[in-house]
């Protein structure tokens, strides 16, 4: 495939835009600069320091983990703050853009937002580099699913997009217009999905919006490819227990997340009418962090999440007390299972 922008190299494995990162921060070169990455690519994020403070830039690394675009650190401290390796998803940025006053900019594979009176921030692509002796691994099972399935369509998170490009490529196969995230899909989903790339929080995305798909995770780096489905229904019976556990419960905690693409104050009113309807009492629980350590010592029977949608999915066996999202909360029929990452 072409590349908009050069790519630079990093520990023989990743390819950064680091080219096009410099080119912005040079507007202020007595910047601070944060750069956070998932916990996966905490080593990449190491390397983009030492590349930067070789060119004189007083760089940091952030110990935090950042789960997606949604989290990214808002800090008056720095003056740029780097988020290396997720994608910015429209319903993402409508949040981020709801929140904060914004100006966006996008330069070759980097996405920039300026916030007014806060920092620059840039989602960076980091994209892993094809090996040959991966893709050739797969060639010839994934061959045989598209020969069984013409119309599939490959699939990717932002990271594989370079091998998800090569197998297409190599096999003639239709490939997604852009990457997918947790929570988004920017194109109409199809019978038969391959999704390169590894475990299966993206995968199951499909499921979750449209349960029918039949999902083929593609495994790059352990050569395995699996159908999603009984994982799928693992999480749907979860949901489900929830949602009948909730519905016995009394007093009940909505639960606020500070992060930037999470934090729903619109939420709010909706769900306090939905729990009046239903009887129950409820107060308003702000946090940052939506994990057990909070949720499973709070004084309610019961936790209405208006964060990330799969907090209340794929989390629910880590939590003691039930947990539903508010988009579950706020449909007409709680039970309808056909999209569970309704907001």
């Amino acid at each position: 495939m072409s590349y908009n922008g050069e790519l630079t190299e990093i520990l023989d494995t990743y390819l950064l835009p680091l080219k096009s990162i410099e080119e912005v921060i040079n507007e202020n070169r007595n910047a601070k600069i944060l750069i956070e990455t998932p916990l996966g690519f905490k080593n990449v994020g190491l390397e983009v320091v030492r590349y930067l403070s070789n060119k004189g830039f007083r760089a940091y690394l952030s110990g935090q983990n950042v789960w997606g675009t949604c989290d990214f650190s808002v800090s008056n401290d720095y003056q740029y703050i780097i988020h290396l390796g997720h994608a910015l998803p429209p319903n993402i940025f409508r949040i981020i853009n709801n929140n904060y006053r914004l100006e966006r900019q996008e330069l070759n594979d980097a996405v920039i937002i300026r916030i007014k009176n806060g920092p620059t921030v840039l989602f960076s692509a980091i994209y892993y580099e094809p090996k040959p002796d991966l893709l050739d691994k797969l060639r010839e099972p994934v061959n045989n699913i598209i020969k069984s399935n013409p119309n599939a369509l490959i699939t990717y998170a932002l990271p594989y997009k370079l091998y998800a490009y090569s197998i297409a490529k190599t096999l003639n196969a239709r490939i997604a217009p852009g990457p997918i995230t947790g929570c988004f899909v920017q194109f109409p989903i199809p019978n038969t999905i391959l999704f390169i790339g590894s475990g299966y929080f993206y995968p199951l995305t499909f499921k979750l919006l449209k349960p029918q798909t039949t999902v083929y995770s593609i495994d790059i780096f352990r050569g395995i490819i699996e159908d999603v489905d009984y994982i799928y229904r693992k999480y749907l019976t979860m949901k489900v227990k929830a949602i009948h556990e909730f519905n016995n419960a009394k007093f009940v905690g909505i639960v606020i997340s500070r992060k930037p693409g999470q934090y729903r104050l619109d939420l709010i009113e909706p769900l306090i009418n939905r729990l009046k309807k239903l009887g129950k009492g409820y107060v308003i629980i702000d946090l940052n962090e939506v994990s057990p350590d909070y949720i499973n010592n709070l004084p309610v029977d019961a936790v209405i999440n208006t964060a990330c949608p799969r907090i209340g999915i794929d989390d629910l066996d880590r939590f003691i007390k039930p947990v539903v999202n508010a988009g579950d909360i706020l449909k007409l029929n709680v039970l309808d299972l056909n999209n569970l990452l309704v907001w």
